[in-house]
């Protein structure tokens, strides 16, 4: 055993870990609660939501795997629960044998997580402060809405890992919600700070920095 397939092999950590469910989810719920912070009712509301998919999401990963059962009856026993690795789908799906083909998987959707959860957070850092003013330093100077960037980086990180068929039919719904969430704050926006918010919309990108897209 070489060292990536060593390395693969520490991280797996199998089903029915209930335990682990609760630990996500807890984990999860301060990301949704604590940094994107939902105060009107359209935002519990697409909080809700996002809570629904990811405990759809933690409880097929740690939990009990049934998209692993309905696919291994259509594509091959190789999707059985019994003879999963790693925590991840897409590798066995697509019979990617090599452990480096393997590893990419892994840290491909980690790194989105992770890169997803640290955008958010600087975005809370630099909005905190200015909860009662327009907050346009830092991230901001770039995105407006660094918090939901960070979130659909993490969305898409965890149908790298883990793409339930739940989870996967879902993601576009959810990414909608959020995106008519920013709209509706851009409006907001506009009423309480006028020409201010305007000449800021004009120099800023949504989710993704002007000079990439808008």
């Amino acid at each position: 055993m070489n060292f990536l397939q060593f390395l693969l092999f520490s991280i797996e950590v199998g089903f029915y870990r209930w335990d682990l469910v609760i630990l996500s989810l807890s984990l999860v719920g301060i990301f949704l609660y604590g940094v994107l912070r939902p105060r009107r009712k359209s935002e519990w509301r697409s909080a809700g939501i996002a809570s629904a998919w990811v405990i759809a999401l933690y409880a097929e990963m740690y939990g009990f795997p049934l998209t692993l059962y309905l696919l291994s009856h259509i594509f091959g026993s190789h999707l059985a629960p019994s003879h999963f690795q790693n925590g991840h789908i897409w590798a066995p799906l697509l019979q990617v044998e090599s452990p480096w083909g393997q590893f990419a998987f892994v840290l491909v959707g980690q790194v989105l997580i992770l890169l997803g959860t640290l955008i958010a957070l600087v975005g809370w850092r630099h909005l905190w402060p200015q909860r009662n003013d327009l907050a346009t330093q830092g991230i901001y100077a770039y995105i407006r809405h660094p918090q939901y960037t960070g979130f659909f980086l993490f969305l898409l990180g965890s149908l790298v890992n883990w793409p339930t068929l739940i989870t996967l039919l879902t993601a576009p719904i959810l990414i909608v919600v959020y995106y008519r969430l920013a709209l509706q704050e851009e409006r907001d926006a506009l009423e309480e700070w006028g020409e201010r918010y305007q000449q800021y919309m004009d120099k800023t990108g949504r989710f993704w920095p002007r000079l990439f897209t808008y």
